[in-house]
């Protein structure tokens, strides 16, 4: 999917290319050639040389103006600590580069039907879960402020449906939670999650009778370029 997003957006996919977030390891981009450094939640593709260590997302060590198209994946932590990730992706920029940054948008899943976003079962299971999302993840608004604040101009954001499964059984999905998590699982104790776990088929039954459905989270995707 992300590979796709890159071409679709008509995003560069050759030249330096810094990666900021989570679970980055797995990402397969269409880029070309170059390197590739891994420094904590920094990927750094390139053909020059690896990211100092200590490099984060808000402090890259990076020369000014060295880089050409920056991706912030689940980057945003909060919303200062999305001020601090612009500001310094603006400066690594080069003139013209972009950045596109990908965050949850938990206040889709959150006013959806669960049986489009299983996920909701947690937050209604669970209010609290609901709270944490709602405080962790900022706004496609929110997103769009920072980066105008940072310097940057041609600001789109929209939301897409990220796939996370298609099911046709109820306890396989429930065996897949297990393994796999929803957003917000890490809130609930031991003991709640064997209880979610546990009538979390029956739940399913109830929201997608037909017995075959999707299992989709929502994604916030922001572009901006640097002029």
């Amino acid at each position: 999917m992300w590979s796709e997003l890159i071409v679709n957006l008509d995003l560069p996919r050759g030249g330096e290319i810094l990666l900021a977030g989570d679970e980055l390891a797995d990402i397969q981009l269409p880029i070309g050639s170059g390197q590739r450094f891994d420094a904590g939640g920094l990927v750094l593709v390139t053909k020059g040389a690896a990211p100092p260590p200590g490099a984060t997302a808000t402090d890259t060590g990076l020369n000014a103006e060295s880089i050409d198209l920056i991706i912030l994946r689940d980057a945003a932590r909060s919303l200062t600590n999305l001020v601090r990730i612009s500001t310094e992706a603006y400066r690594v920029l080069k003139p013209g580069g972009s950045v596109l940054i990908t965050e949850f948008d938990a206040a889709t899943l959150l006013d959806a039907r669960p049986q489009l976003y299983p996920q909701l079962i947690l937050s209604n299971m669970f209010p609290r879960v609901g709270d944490f999302l709602m405080n962790r993840h900022p706004r496609s608004m929110d997103i769009g402020r920072s980066l105008v604040r940072a310097g940057f101009k041609d600001i789109d954001s929209y939301s897409i449906d990220f796939p996370l499964g298609h099911y046709r059984d109820y306890q396989t999905y429930a065996d897949s939670v297990a393994v796999e998590g929803w957003r917000g699982t890490d809130q609930l104790t031991a003991e709640e999650l064997d209880t979610l776990l546990d009538e979390l088929p029956g739940l399913m039954k109830s929201v997608a009778p037909a017995g075959e459905f999707d299992d989709l989270e929502p994604i916030t995707v922001a572009t901006a370029y640097k002029p």
